[in-house]
């Protein structure tokens, strides 16, 4: 009988560019193009996990790229500070609760690299990857709010891109996605604290994915049932195997790629509702916010118990007041600043606090889907809603208009050259055509 791991296995070997369609192509340089420039954005950014990183593999010397830096490292080494980099600007994507572009472009660059690999067997690995971020969550939904999706789920789609970008077989891969479930792990409570483990947990979910396909590239062997098996990752993370026949379920039909938003706010993926709603909620009534009296907010379950969803003053650091609901849907009211990373540092905003303060986070209820911000402005009550993350869904002009805005400060002349590199990605002959335009001055 064939296992998940079998399955999964056969669908990252046989995907081929000449297999995938034009518009699953696109996507894929899209997200390519969106890491680039939050990776470049965060090198700008007082954030300490790409400095961390960036000091942990200090010396070391190899192959991969460190994006924006004329450092090249080891494979497993580029994945790590490129991932942190990534995510480190809170302005990656999101695919099935994990930020797939932080773990899997990392992943699949820094070996397509090491390999010399082609610019259309990159794109394939990030399909991949991206394909086996959902699908390892997807198979164990229960892993949330215990465990970060993108520390464990993350860790297998970075597998899955490393090991494509490796040219594995079947059998190697499947021993690659064994290794990455063993490796796989992260919890949210630095969200509370504002520590910075969260953040280096997805640098560490890239590093283990890279690490995990070379032990299966040098003859590693992984149990095969390593996702459904009595001992297996499934029941580890997820606490049963209740969701099995989703992992596979459709594989190869619809690729879930299509299925990432991207962010415009650098705050929490689980907030970016919130505030597009209470900004049109003031432009649609012009609400005066000094005038609100109360605000409530209804949003899913799973949104709800995510870590640092209901933080609440005083917000010692950044990370708090950017995850924090109150904060964000206040600061969204009163027309702050939010798509300003500096904003977020002043977390002793009076007119925000006061406001915040007046937040009131409702229990879920039985709609799974849905936000619903309600707003009680000069005696009467406004009220707006809409499916969770409706409005985030990118298209390939915002998606470069969002990279030129970006990453034009770091690229400076050669913006429009990586921009054209990237979205001919498809018909480059090596990966270092675009890698060398990354490697800039900025030590």
């Amino acid at each position: 009988m064939s296992t998940v791991s079998n399955q999964l296995a056969a669908f990252i070997h046989g995907t081929t560019i000449d297999g995938l369609r034009p518009d699953i192509v696109e996507l894929a340089k899209t997200r390519v193009l969106d890491a680039i420039a939050t990776a470049l954005t965060s090198r700008g950014l007082p954030v300490p996990a790409p400095k961390l990183a960036t000091a942990f593999v200090r010396g070391n010397t190899g192959s991969s790229t460190v994006i924006g830096s004329r450092s090249r490292v080891p494979a497993i080494d580029a994945a790590l500070v490129n991932a942190t980099l990534i995510n480190g600007s809170s302005l990656d994507d999101f695919l099935e609760k994990s930020h797939p572009a932080a773990v899997v472009v990392p992943a699949a660059m820094a070996v397509a690299e090491e390999q010399d690999a082609s610019g259309a067997d990159f794109l394939v690995s990030v399909v991949a990857g991206y394909e086996l971020v959902g699908r390892a969550y997807m198979g164990a939904p229960g892993m949330l709010p215990r465990f970060r999706a993108t520390g464990v789920a993350g860790a297998i789609g970075a597998a899955a891109a490393a090991g494509k970008a490796f040219k594995l077989g079947e059998a190697a891969l499947m021993s690659a996605l064994g290794y990455a479930a063993m490796f796989a792990s992260g919890f949210g409570e630095g969200f509370h604290a504002g520590t910075m483990e969260v953040k280096f947990n997805v640098g560490w979910a890239a590093r283990s994915g890279v690490s995990a396909a070379r032990l299966a590239y040098l003859g590693g062997t992984a149990s095969p049932s390593v996702f459904e098996g009595k001992s297996g990752f499934f029941r580890a993370f997820g606490g049963n195997v209740d969701h099995v026949a989703a992992a596979t379920q459709g594989l190869g039909e619809r690729f879930l790629i299509s299925d990432t938003i991207y962010k415009e706010y650098p705050v929490c993926i689980f907030v970016q509702t919130l505030m597009y709603l209470a900004g049109d909620l003031v432009k649609r009534h012009k609400l005066d916010a000094a005038q609100i009296t109360r605000v409530s907010v209804l949003a899913p379950k799973d949104t709800f118990e995510n870590p640092g969803f209901q933080n609440v003053a005083p917000y010692a650091n950044p990370l708090q007041a950017h995850t924090s609901a109150s904060f964000c849907t206040a600061a969204a009211l009163l027309g702050k600043p939010v798509a300003e990373h500096a904003f977020y540092h002043k977390t002793t905003d009076p007119e925000v606090l006061a406001l915040a303060a007046k937040v009131e986070l409702l229990p879920p209820s039985g709609d799974k889907e849905r936000v619903v911000v309600s707003v009680v402005c000069g005696g009467k009550t406004y009220e707006i809603e809409a499916p969770q993350m409706d409005m985030l869904r990118p298209t390939t002009n915002k998606v470069v208009e969002k990279f030129r805005r970006l990453a034009e400060p770091s690229l400076g002349r050669a913006t429009d050259e990586v921009l054209d590199v990237v979205m001919g990605l498809d018909r480059i002959r090596h990966i270092g055509e675009l890698t060398h335009l990354l490697q800039l001055d900025n030590d």
